[in-house]
């Protein structure tokens, strides 16, 4: 049996209300409809932070899972309207958005350092 290695993995979390509020509207120049979608993360980020620093000098992504991001459902949506499809049935796709929220959304991580490798470990 071959060595098992520590995997990221990141958690959309339903501990919190759904507060997602969707409104929508025509927009009359382009004849378009227009959803908006509102939420408050700020409960989220603040677990993640609190997490990252209880933490903070344990030794790196030890054990087979380690629970490295937390992730509002609402920002799973706006990081669909930027490209980013972390529910994508495509692991590519979805290790994409992870290394996007590595670099430009820390504050959604509960580690410190970068979890998600750019290349895909190939196993012989």
């Amino acid at each position: 049996m071959g060595r098992a290695s520590a995997r990221p993995f990141f958690l959309m979390t339903d501990q919190f209300p759904s507060d997602l509020k969707e409104t929508s509207k025509l927009d009359e120049l382009s004849g378009k409809m227009v959803v908006t979608t509102t939420y408050d993360n700020s409960a989220v980020l603040e677990l993640n932070k609190r997490e990252k620093v209880e933490r903070a000098g344990m030794g790196k992504y030890k054990g087979n899972l380690v629970h490295v991001a937390r992730v509002h459902m609402g920002d799973i949506v706006r990081l669909k309207g930027l490209g980013y499809d972390l529910l994508s049935p495509d692991p590519e796709e979805v290790r994409r958005g992870l290394l996007y929220l590595q670099s430009e959304e820390a504050g959604m991580l509960t580690v410190d350092g970068k979890p998600f490798a750019k290349k895909r470990a190939k196993w012989a």
